[in-house]
């Protein structure tokens, strides 16, 4: 698989979304880590309970295999109404990060999701309809290190839908509870990491879904 052509992973409640020269190996390192911290924080509680306790849970588990939170900071929760569909508001909040591609890798990644009927069905189930959920751009900063956003997500709406990315407002009202943490890869604590990451990967059964770009 060239990775020119892939657009980002779905795993579990997780969307990750990734500019388009980044190594397929970076991406798998990525899923796996956020598949295990996925794993980790929800043995802490439900995600559907508690998303502060949650998330703090998940980026803990990051921190240990390499990814470091700048300014250990996690932004309190925010409040966002939902103008056009949640996906709209995705690609607008990825606009707005410093790297002007993140919009673009988000486009990609929702316009390869759509279509897959499997994953959709995988993250109406994982998220409840949208109830919690989150979305992960990832890019290479200046020097080359891998960085990744966090958005932590969650759905209030006036009714809840499958597909619920792409609901169109005029069907409904919504808001989007955003929490949100950017974190940094030292990849020399990763690698020592690399045994219990290659013996957590073989035990996890949660779906992975590539997405690949569609072609224009």
């Amino acid at each position: 698989m060239n990775n020119r052509n892939f657009s980002g992973v779905l795993t579990g409640p997780n969307l990750l979304s990734c500019i388009d020269d980044m190594s397929l190996a970076d991406h798998d390192d990525l899923t796996h880590c956020t598949q295990i911290a996925t794993l980790s924080a929800d043995m802490v509680c439900s995600r559907f309970v508690d998303s502060a306790k949650w998330l703090n849970e998940y980026v803990n588990t990051l921190d240990f295999f390499g990814w470091s939170v700048f300014q250990d900071a996690i932004f309190t929760r925010t409040r966002h109404d939902v103008l056009r569909s949640v996906a709209d508001f995705l690609v607008e909040s990825a606009e707005k990060m410093p790297d002007s591609r993140q919009g673009n890798a988000m486009i990609d990644t929702l316009d390869a999701l759509k279509p897959d009927k499997p994953a959709l069905l995988s993250l109406d189930q994982e998220s409840l309809l949208g109830q919690h959920f989150q979305v992960i751009p990832a890019r290479y900063d200046a020097k080359g290190f891998l960085e990744i956003a966090v958005f932590n997500l969650e759905l209030v709406a006036s009714t809840k839908e499958s597909n619920f990315l792409y609901v169109e407002s005029e069907k409904r009202s919504a808001t989007i509870i955003q929490q949100r943490a950017y974190l940094k890869l030292d990849k020399r604590i990763l690698e020592t990491k690399r045994t219990l990451i290659d013996k957590k990967r073989r035990e996890i059964r949660m779906k992975r879904f590539d997405l690949l770009k569609i072609n224009p």
